[in-house]
């Protein structure tokens, strides 16, 4: 039976510590995905910004679609967290640099900015961090690789702290199911590829996004058709099948949801602000 919850002892280290060092910290930097950006926000972020001010970045912009993030920024900017999107893999938005000195009214002459970058697993964390540090950075304390505590990085008039992801262990079902379809959460905490890819399905056809689905993935058929049916459709076409000829509906989920959460399938977003 899949869990209900994923909570690795990390992540609440990591959160008690990030709230010790608040402090010491001048602005933080959120990462979210741009194609869920209220499911994928970080837990802490209300609490954080009760401490100090909060810019966003809306990652993987290029996997979502461009009218509905500039809603996004609007909303987020509304509610007093400026907000910017970015192609990561192609370095820092515009502007933001300089966001985040006007935002904390530090004075570089003094010392460096304090940035502590925060954000659930797998948004684009370390890519942004890498993006502000450039290759001239050296790292104060903390281990390499995959971050499970808290680590200090210097660069570029920078002190940046890096954070593992934390997720919210209460979280209610569609949310968890959001982020396993953005490759956020791990499929099998909540379910399996099966199930989750018929649900992607229903979900994106409330949307009224299943023609374009059905167009990325080459399946002709109606977008009414059910998603059984799609699943079934999409495992014959890339030869996800059992003994017999019977679709291999895990295998063929498993090639939904990897094509869905890397983008293969083009822009999708989710979310709009607002509900």
């Amino acid at each position: 039976m899949p869990r209900t919850v994923w909570y690795p002892g990390h992540m609440e280290k990591g959160k008690k510590r990030l709230k010790e060092l608040a402090s010491q910290v001048d602005v933080f930097v959120e990462v979210r995905d741009a194609r869920a950006p209220r499911s994928s926000s970080s837990p802490l972020i209300h609490d954080l910004a009760k401490l100090k001010p909060v810019c966003v970045v809306l990652s993987k912009k290029d996997l979502a679609e461009d009218d509905k993030t500039k809603l996004w920024i609007e909303e987020l900017s509304s509610c007093g967290m400026p907000a910017f999107a970015a192609n990561l893999r192609s370095g820092i938005p515009g502007g933001l640099r300089g966001k985040l000195f006007g935002l904390s009214g530090h004075k570089p002459k003094w010392r460096e900015l304090r940035v502590a970058i925060v954000g659930i697993p797998n948004v684009g964390k370390s890519m942004l961090l890498n993006a502000l540090l450039g290759k001239r950075a050296s790292k104060v304390g903390g281990i390499p690789g995959i971050t499970k505590g808290v680590s200090w990085y210097r660069a570029n008039g920078l002190l940046l702290l890096d954070s593992p992801g934390i997720l919210d262990p209460k979280a209610d079902r569609q949310t968890n199911m959001i982020l396993a379809w953005l490759g956020c959460l791990r499929v099998d905490v909540i379910g399996d590829y099966e199930t989750l890819s018929m649900q992607l399905f229903e979900f994106l056809r409330s949307l009224g996004l299943m023609p374009r689905l059905l167009e990325r993935l080459s399946i002709a058929a109606d977008e009414e058709v059910k998603a059984e049916e799609c699943l079934a459709a999409l495992a014959r076409r890339i030869g996800a099948l059992l003994p017999g000829g019977k679709a291999d509906f895990e295998r063929a989920g498993r090639f939904l949801l990897e094509s869905f959460a890397t983008g293969k399938l083009g822009p999708f977003t989710l979310e709009l602000p607002q509900g």
